[in-house]
């Protein structure tokens, strides 16, 4: 197996590692003279910096981290040639330009895997599990959080497509639904959309609420959910999963300042793994033929459509159907 990269700035730098380390890397290519030869000679592989020589290199796959806007141009090429993708979000900045692809490289037969990479945090799989399990009841109302500072890689989108998109795909995934309707409210505090707080109702009056902005001097990343049974609570970073349950027991009427609750708190304890590799590994096995990719073309697709439909609302001042 023989896997290139094509772009190695912040995010496909670390995809070269991966691989490396898997053992698969097999070229790079950035348009960026030293960052392409940085990037080789670190790793000891071929690197380029225009696309014909990668074409050129006799790869079996190849993972897309190029800025978003060049996503639908630089994925053509490669499904032109026959060769696996996997395309980091957003398929393309248009959503025209995403179902195009999708569609391409479906009648292609191309493997088209799409760099959800939350989906591979090992905490949603568990979470999933405790879903499909009925272990913490029906799903309710889900809440999110994914805030950080102004990250210096953003090129050509706002924070809906950046970040939003990942916690679409994550509700879209443990739910196994589509949202029904979304509506945003946010706005420019710099140059692009860069805080929003989406609404998203889904089938069975399930809700999604969440909160992404390039403004807060802190990094957060977390979901909770609240279930019929229990209160779940995520922390992406930390890759910790905590159920937490209360029951109210006998109290004094005339004393509601200490209202006595008996909490149960289960810490599920998850192996801290790195869902870059995973997503990798994941990619590697679909493309050898063992399972379709765990976000294919089509989920990524499906998540694209709900945070066009964001920043629809969002620039509009409505609520949008799906």
């Amino acid at each position: 197996m023989k896997v290139g990269v094509s772009g190695v700035g912040s995010m496909g730098q670390n995809h070269a590692r991966v691989l490396a380390q898997m053992g698969v890397l097999g070229a790079v290519m950035d348009s960026e003279d030293d960052v392409a030869k940085k990037v080789g000679e670190r790793h000891g592989v071929p690197w380029y910096t225009d696309m014909e020589h990668l074409l050129e290199d006799d790869l079996d796959a190849v993972t897309i981290a190029t800025p978003a806007p060049t996503h639908a141009e630089v994925a053509d090429r490669f499904i032109d040639a026959g060769i696996d993708i996997l395309l980091e979000k957003p398929i393309a900045p248009v959503l025209e330009d995403a179902e195009r692809l999708v569609g391409k490289a479906k009648e292609s037969g191309i493997t088209l895997a799409i760099g959800m990479i939350e989906r591979h945090n090992p905490v949603v799989l568990s979470t999933k599990n405790l879903i499909s399990d009925g272990d913490v009841g029906d799903v309710i109302t889900l809440s999110s959080k994914r805030v950080s500072s102004f990250p210096a890689r953003v090129s050509g989108m706002g924070v809906i497509h950046d970040l939003a998109i990942h916690d679409v795909d994550v509700m879209r995934f443990l739910l196994d639904e589509q949202p029904e309707t979304v509506y945003t409210l946010g706005g420019p505090h710099s140059t692009y959309e860069d805080h929003a707080n989406i609404m998203i109702h889904f089938p069975e009056d399930v809700t999604g609420v969440l909160e992404v902005n390039w403004l807060t001097p802190h990094k957060v990343r977390n979901l909770s959910l609240t279930c019929s049974n229990d209160y779940v609570e995520i922390d992406y970073i930390d890759q910790s999963l905590v159920v937490t349950s209360s029951r109210l027991i006998e109290y004094d009427s005339g004393n509601l300042f200490d209202i006595p609750l008996e909490h149960n708190i289960r810490k599920f304890s998850v192996k801290r793994q790195e869902p870059l590799k995973r997503e990798m590994e994941d990619f590697i096995e679909a493309v050898q033929g063992k399972h379709p990719p765990l976000v294919t073309g089509e989920d990524g697709l499906k998540s694209m459509k709900v945070v066009d439909a964001a920043k629809r609302s969002l620039d509009q001042g409505k609520e949008v159907l799906l």
